[in-house]
């Protein structure tokens, strides 16, 4: 690919910017804040890190680089060209296709036990996130999603009646507070062999890297996340689904384990969720700003959340 065709693409110009933000808006050899150029320490299209790249003033740029840069710097140029502009037009695509999917008027129900109040009301009013999902992200969810599938099957094979549609082919859920809040269950278990009822159960499935998924062996569903827990409680209650513990498994995307837990219904977990829900939902109806869960932005769940910039410029 042509270098002044890639310094034209939206990515090589994001990604330039983000990195002057990184560099603090000064060159790196001299200070200067003026005349700023993104310099290739080396040329990795569409996949630079931080350590690839300098930013320099135009005197720094070209009499303290190009004068020495010599044909290594070129290589990776050629050598992954084609593959990383097939990445990009692949990243390109998923994130056009994101950009058109229709926005919740809603507030998930699989996220009320999410921590920081005002994170659920951005949720809610689907406020732009800082960053956009990118197409690496998007590609992780669409794998997140077909393992999940996979696992329906695999569990239909070990003789278990999972039934993860309604006849009518849409997924099985729930609508409450005036159709505010809403959730979407991955299954019900109906039937099969004995050693694994009573029926019936909710089922719902999450895959993880081999670390977290090692603590959900550890530590429990309860310990290891909280919002997940929540999540099967609120759900337990409002499919009526709460005579008999529900089932969740977990997929290491590393190794392929499975791992299963019986979680049993906590009426006091769900009713908390129900009731907060319905404050959030409140809140919002009434342009009240909840607090947020930290005293600054150097909380490490703000250095997560995708409205963190948002958040602390409020």
């Amino acid at each position: 690919m042509q270098l002044e065709k890639y310094y034209a693409t939206a990515w090589w110009k994001n990604r330039s910017r983000v990195y002057r933000k990184v560099a603090d808006g000064k060159c790196e050899e001299c200070g200067a804040q003026e005349d700023l150029h993104v310099h290739h320490k080396r040329y990795k299209f569409f996949r630079e890190r931080d350590c690839d790249l300098e930013l320099l003033c135009a005197t720094c740029h070209l009499k303290g680089r190009h004068e020495r840069k010599d044909e290594m710097d070129m290589l990776d140029l050629n050598h992954r060209g084609s593959n990383d502009r097939l990445n990009y037009l692949i990243d390109q695509a998923l994130e056009a296709e994101n950009a058109t999917q229709k926005p919740r008027d809603y507030l998930g129900g699989s996220r009320l036990g999410e921590e920081c109040q005002r994170a659920l009301q951005y949720e809610f009013f689907n406020v732009s996130k800082d960053k956009p999902f990118t197409g690496q992200t998007l590609r992780t969810f669409a794998i997140g999603h077909a393992l999940e599938n996979m696992a329906a099957d695999w569990l239909r094979k070990a003789g278990l009646d999972l039934r993860t549609q309604k006849p009518d082919g849409y997924q099985f859920g729930f609508v409450t507070a005036q159709g505010k809040i809403r959730g979407h269950i991955d299954g019900v278990i109906v039937g099969g062999p004995e050693e694994f009822g009573p029926y019936p159960r909710l089922w719902e499935c999450k895959t993880c890297k081999a670390t977290k998924w090692r603590e959900f062996v550890k530590s429990k569903v309860k310990k290891a996340n909280q919002t997940y827990y929540v999540q099967v409680q609120l759900y337990q209650a409002y499919m009526e689904l709460d005579e008999n513990p529900a089932l969740w498994t977990a997929i290491n995307k590393d190794t392929s384990e499975l791992y299963h837990e019986d979680i049993p219904f906590d009426p006091s977990a769900a009713q908390d969720a129900s009731d907060r829900g319905v404050r959030i939902v409140e809140a919002c109806m009434s342009g009240e700003l909840l607090p947020r869960i930290a005293q600054d932005a150097s909380h490490f769940r703000c250095k997560w959340c995708a409205w963190s910039d948002r958040c602390w410029m409020t």
